[in-house]
């Protein structure tokens, strides 16, 4: 007796029922697997099915092409052109206004009007607001000074 208290129990001396291998039904599980696929690839073709429906749906509803579009393509007019190189002229005349707005040069010499650089024009304004600031400060400064 002492024997079988240290006994291993036996898969089918009934005090644990069953052996564990007959308790899951590996038939069962491949069924759902399948039904879970099956269910997955349904949905999927579901999906894919309405995809194509409403795409179809919104090209029957969109609107034609604007005819605008079209209005603002870049076309040369018609006739005698006055410039044979737009693009070109106005790429000249842009380095010809760079050019002007980074160099010293006379504006009219006879009435003593000259252009200087932008970066110059501007320093010169801004130590200029900078002096009337403190100029307008002092005042007060000394104000402050003569009533202590």
């Amino acid at each position: 007796m002492a024997d079988s208290a240290h006994e291993t129990p036996s898969h089918h001396d009934g005090r644990f029922g069953e052996r564990f291998d007959d308790e899951v039904s590996v038939p069962g599980i491949l069924w759902i697997t399948f039904a879970l696929a099956l269910v997955c690839a349904l949905g999927m073709l579901i999906t894919w099915g309405m995809r194509g429906f409403y795409a179809a749906r919104a090209e029957a509803a969109a609107p034609p092409p604007s005819p605008v579009a079209e209005a603002n393509e870049p076309r040369l007019p018609p006739g005698p052109l006055l410039q044979r190189d737009p693009e070109g002229e106005l790429a000249e005349m842009r380095r010809e206004m760079s050019e002007q707005l980074s160099s010293y040069g006379w504006v009219d010499e006879g009435a003593g009007v000259a252009h200087i650089p932008i970066d110059t024009a501007m320093d010169l304004l801004a130590a200029g607001a900078a002096a009337e600031a403190a100029a307008e400060a002092a005042p007060e400064d000394a104000v402050e000074e003569s009533t202590e």
